[in-house]
C-alpha cells in the first residue's frame, strides 16, 4: 500500500454533515461542516478545537481555555472540571460517529495510489488506528504523567506556545520583580546533566509520536541562560544529541522536508534571559550556544525608564539590557524584547514612553527580531497591587495601554518590517501549555 505526506478523506455522516479528515506528519484534524474542528497530536491527545465560534485550547495540565468574540469584544474563560469532562465526552461522541462511517470509506479505497498509511519517522500511522487512539486516549492518566515530569510551565513567548519545553532549571533565580508571582511557588535550581538527560527521556516518552507537533525547543524556566557556561554547555549538548536542529540557512523546501522526515527535528532552541544573567555571558559564550542550536533569546526589558525599573525591583538596568542585546546580536542570535504597557500607571508614564523607545532604538534589532508589547495585568499574588495602592499608583485601563503603545511606536526610529523588527502583542491571558 502506498504511503503519502498527508492523507485526506471527505465524506458525509448519516446526519448530513460534511466531514474533512486530514492526517499529516504533525496532526490529525477533523472538520464538521467547517463549524466544528478538532485537532489532535499523533499520540491522540486533543490540542485544540473550534466549535460554532468558540476556540478551545487544552493545556497538558488538563485545563481548557475557551475564547470567543461577543459584540466585538474578546472574551475568555477557563472551563471548570465538569465543563472539561463534558467537553471531552462531546468530542469523543463526534469522533465515534466518524469511526463508524470512516471504516466503510477506508475499505472502499481500492486504487493503488490511494494511501491509507503515513510514515512519520519510526511510526507508520493508519487513519483507523489514529481515530481509535483519539477515542481511547486517557486524559486523566495524561495529566498525572505531565505533573510527574514537569513543574508548572508558567509562561512562554507567544511564538513558542507550541514548543517542546525542557526544564533545565526550575523557578526564577531572582524572584524580586514586584509585578510577577509566576515562580514564587518553587525555589530556583539547576538540573545536573544526568537529571536533565532523564528529564529529556521522560518528555519524549510522554509525548510519543505527538512530539512531531512541537517543532521548537524552549529551554525553561524563567531565565535558564543564567546557568554558568561550563554547566550550560553540557545541557545544550544533551539537547543537540536528542534532537536534530534545522540549519539556519536551510531553504523553505529543505525545512519542510527536514520536519516531515523526522518527528524529533526542531527549528532551534529558544530561551528567556534577564539582563543581569546576560551580562555574565560574552559574545563568544553566546556564539557557542548558537552553534549548539540556540536561535532566539527573549529578554524582559519591561521599560527603558530606570526609575520605573528600580520601583519594580528589576534585577537589571535598561543600559545593561541594551548592552546584552548588542552582544547577543553580535553572536548571530535573534532577540525578542518584551515591553510592559501601562506598568507604573500615570506616575511613570512620560518617562516610560520616552526611555523605552530610546532603549529600543539603541538596540541593533533587525527583521529577525521581535518587539512584544504586553498589556500589564497585575498578578493578585504579587506585591505590585499593595505597593501601588500604598503609593497611589492606579491600574492602567486598556485605553491607556493602547495609547501608550501608540506613543512608543511613534518614537521608534528602527526600520519597519521586513528590514526591522516585528511589533506584536503579547497577552499573558491567552497562554495555554
Amino acid at each position: 500500500m502506498p504511503h503519502a505526506s498527508s492523507i485526506h478523506h471527505r465524506f458525509s455522516l448519516p446526519d448530513g454533515r460534511a466531514v474533512h479528515l486530514r492526517l499529516n506528519h504533525e496532526a490529525l484534524t477533523l472538520s464538521f461542516d467547517e463549524l466544528q474542528v478538532y485537532t489532535f497530536d499523533l499520540a491522540g491527545r486533543l490540542y485544540g478545537a473550534f466549535d460554532h465560534g468558540v476556540n478551545y485550547r487544552r493545556g497538558l495540565d488538563g485545563r481548557v481555555l475557551a475564547r470567543w468574540r461577543e459584540g466585538g469584544e474578546r472574551k475568555r474563560k477557563w472551563l471548570g472540571e465538569e465543563e472539561v469532562r463534558a467537553f471531552l465526552e462531546r468530542m469523543r461522541g463526534e469522533i465515534e460517529k466518524v469511526i463508524s462511517d470512516q471504516y466503510s470509506v477506508i475499505s472502499g479505497l481500492e486504487s493503488e495510489d490511494a494511501a491509507k498509511t503515513l510514515d512519520v519517522g519510526r511510526w507508520t500511522l493508519d487513519v483507523s488506528n489514529q481515530l481509535e487512539r483519539v477515542v481511547d486516549f486517557d486524559y486523566e492518566a495524561d495529566v498525572r504523567r505531565f505533573h510527574q515530569i514537569y513543574r508548572p510551565i508558567s509562561i512562554l513567548p507567544p511564538d513558542q506556545y507550541q514548543a517542546l519545553v525542557l526544564q533545565a532549571t526550575e523557578g526564577c533565580s531572582f524572584n524580586t520583580c514586584t509585578f510577577c508571582a509566576l515562580y514564587r511557588d518553587r525555589p530556583f535550581r539547576i538540573k545536573s546533566p544526568e537529571e536533565f538527560e532523564g528529564h529529556v527521556r521522560d518528555v519524549l516518552d510522554f509525548f510519543g509520536p505527538g512530539v512531531s507537533m512541537r517543532r521548537s525547543i524552549f529551554l525553561a524556566d524563567a531565565n535558564a541562560l543564567i546557568i554558568p557556561q561550563r554547566r550550560l554547555l553540557p545541557l545544550m549538548t544533551i539537547v543537540a544529541r536528542a534532537f536534530p536542529i534545522l540549519p539556519e540557512d536551510a531553504s523553505a523546501e529543505a525545512r519542510r522536508e527536514w520536519l516531515r522526515r523526522d518527528p524529533r527535528a526542531m527549528t532551534g532552541v529558544f530561551a528567556f534571559v534577564d539582563g543581569l544573567s546576560a551580562e555574565r555571558k560574552t559574545v563568544a559564550d553566546f556564539g557557542e550556544l548558537q552553534a549548539l542550536g540556540l536561535r532566539r533569546v527573549y529578554i524582559g526589558l519591561e521599560s527603558g525608564h530606570e526609575p520605573l525599573l528600580a520601583w519594580l525591583r528589576k534585577p537589571s538596568t535598561a543600559a545593561e539590557m541594551v548592552d546584552a542585546v548588542g552582544r547577543m546580536k553580535a553572536a548571530g542570535l535573534q532577540v525578542g524584547v518584551i515591553v510592559l504597557l501601562g506598568v507604573g500607571g500615570r506616575r511613570f508614564d512620560r518617562g516610560h514612553v520616552a526611555d523605552t523607545a530610546a532603549a529600543l532604538n539603541a538596540m541593533p534589532l533587525d527583521g529577525k527580531d521581535i518587539i512584544y508589547f504586553s498589556p500589564f495585568e497585575p498578578d493578585p499574588r504579587a506585591p505590585y497591587l499593595s505597593i501601588g495602592r500604598a503609593e497611589g499608583v492606579e491600574l492602567p485601563t486598556p485605553e491607556f495601554m493602547d495609547a501608550q503603545r501608540t506613543r512608543i511606536l511613534a518614537r521608534l526610529t528602527l526600520p519597519l518590517p521586513p528590514a526591522g523588527p516585528k511589533r506584536v502583542p503579547y497577552n499573558l491571558a491567552d497562554f495555554v501549555y
